[in-house]
C-alpha cells in the first residue's frame, strides 16, 4: 500500500513504530518516507498506558499531520486517543478483527478506542457484521475495504519455488498461514482431506507454507494418515509468490477469515482458489467461476473437491484465468489506495494538477 500510495502527489506520509524499529522499517525509509521510532514498552511492562499515549501525542503535536491511520490492535488503542488528544482532524482506525481476543476487558477497550475514530476500516462485509455485533460498532461508521495485492509482485510468470517436486501427473495444492494456535487455519482439515482425496485414487499432494506449534502434531497426522511423502512442511517462506507459482490449486480451511489475502494472491498468480463458505475469505469467490466453496470444517466435502480439480486440468486453467481477471478488476493494490483516499475527502486528480503531473 505504501509502495503506491507514495506515488500520489502532493500527499506527504510519516510511519511511527511504537516499540522500537521494525523489520519493515529500512524498506519504508526507501520509498523515501520517513519512520519514527519510539519504544513504548518500558510503559507497556508498568501498564502506564497513558504515559505511552502522552509520548505519542507530543510526536503527533510536532508532525501535526491532516490525518492518522491506526491499524493493529495497540495502535488503535494507543494511537487513536493520542491523535484526539493532538486534535488531529481526520481518525481513521482499521479493524482487523482480533477474533481470539475477546475478553469482556478487551472489547471494552476497542469500543473506546474505536469511538474516537471518524471512520472505521474493514476488510469484508463479515468483518463488518462481527465488529457490529461485538463491539456494538455501527454499521454507517464502517467502511469495507476488502484488500488488495500487488499485482507485480504475484503474477502468472516470474520464478517458481525449487524442491517442491511430486511425481509426474500429481495435482499439487497449496495451503499458506500460520500453524499457531491463536489464530487456527485449520491445516488438518486439509491434510485429511488430502488423505480422503487419495484414498479414493486421486493423484494430488499439499504444500503447506506457514510455521507454528502445531507443525509437529500435523507432521504426525500426517504421518499417522500414510501420506508423509505427500505433504511437504515448507516452514515460513518469503518468497510465496515462487510456491504458489510451483502448486496447481490454493487451498483453504480456517472456519472464519476476516478476509484471507492469500486467497488473492494465489488468484493472482493463476491458481483456482478452495475456500470454507464462511467469513470474509469466500466474498472473492464466485462459486463455478475462479473457484470453488465448500462447507465450512468438512473435509470430506474438501477431498470431494480435491478429486474434481485432480481429474479436471481444463478446470484449474479455467477458474485460474477468470480469477486473475477478477483481481485485476476489482483487487489491484492501485484500486485500493485510490478508493481510500477517495473516502478520505482527498482529490487526487486536483493534486496531481496542482503538482504540474498529469491527471
Amino acid at each position: 500500500m505504501l509502495r503506491e500510495a507514495v506515488t500520489f502527489p502532493g500527499i506527504e506520509h510519516h510511519v511511527v513504530c511504537l516499540f522500537g524499529d521494525g523489520e519493515l522499517s529500512d524498506e519504508i525509509r526507501s520509498l523515501g518516507i520517513e519512520v519514527h521510532v519510539l519504544d513504548l514498552r518500558p510503559y507497556f511492562r508498568r501498564r502506564k498506558f497513558l504515559a505511552a499515549a502522552a509520548e505519542l501525542e507530543k510526536l503527533i503535536e510536532t508532525l501535526r499531520p491532516d490525518l492518522v491511520e491506526a491499524h493493529l490492535t495497540w495502535s488503535r488503542f494507543i494511537a487513536l486517543f493520542a491523535a484526539w488528544r493532538a486534535g488531529v482532524p481526520l481518525r481513521i482506525g482499521f479493524e482487523q478483527g482480533d477474533l481470539y481476543m475477546d475478553s469482556w476487558k478487551f472489547r471494552l477497550t476497542n469500543f473506546a478506542a474505536q469511538s474516537l475514530a471518524h471512520r472505521i476500516v474493514v476488510c469484508s462485509e463479515a468483518l463488518a457484521d462481527w465488529a457490529h455485533s461485538t463491539h456494538g460498532i455501527s454499521r454507517s461508521r464502517l467502511l469495507v475495504m476488502h484488500n488488495c495485492v500487488d499485482l507485480a509482485r504475484f503474477s502468472k510468470n516470474g520464478p517458481v519455488a525449487q524442491g517442491l517436486e511430486f511425481p509426474r501427473g500429481t495435482t499439487v495444492f497449496c495451503a499458506v498461514g500460520t500453524l499457531g494456535r491463536g489464530v487456527n487455519k485449520r491445516m488438518d482439515v486439509c491434510i485429511r482431506a488430502l488423505a480422503a482425496a487419495r484414498s479414493a485414487g486421486a493423484q494430488a499432494a499439499l504444500v503447506i507454507c506457514g510455521d507454528g506449534e502445531q507443525r509437529s502434531e500435523l507432521e504426525e497426522l500426517a504421518r499417522s494418515l500414510g501420506i508423509a511423502s505427500e505433504v511437504k512442511f515448507l516452514g515460513t517462506r518469503s518468497d510465496v509468490a515462487q510456491v504458489l507459482r510451483a502448486c496447481h490449486v490454493f487451498c483453504h480451511a480456517a472456519p472464519f477469515e476476516p478476509f484471507g489475502i492469500v486467497a488473492l494472491e494465489a488468484m493472482a498468480v493463476g491458481l483456482p482458489v478452495v475456500v470454507p463458505d464462511s467469513g470474509g475469505i469466500c466474498e472473492t469467490v464466485e462459486h463455478g467461476v475462479n473457484g470453488l466453496l465448500y462447507p465450512v470444517l468438512d473435509h470430506q466435502a474438501l477431498a470431494q473437491v480435491m478429486i474434481t480439480f485432480t481429474n479436471r486440468p481444463d478446470l484449474r486453467e479455467s477458474m485460474g484465468l477468470a480469477g486473475r481477471k477478477i483481481v485485476e478488476e476489482q483487487f489491484s493494490v492501485q484500486q485500493y489506495v485510490a478508493k481510500l483516499y477517495h473516502s478520505y475527502g482527498i482529490d487526487l486528480a486536483q493534486r496531481a494538477l496542482a503538482a504540474g503531473v498529469g491527471a
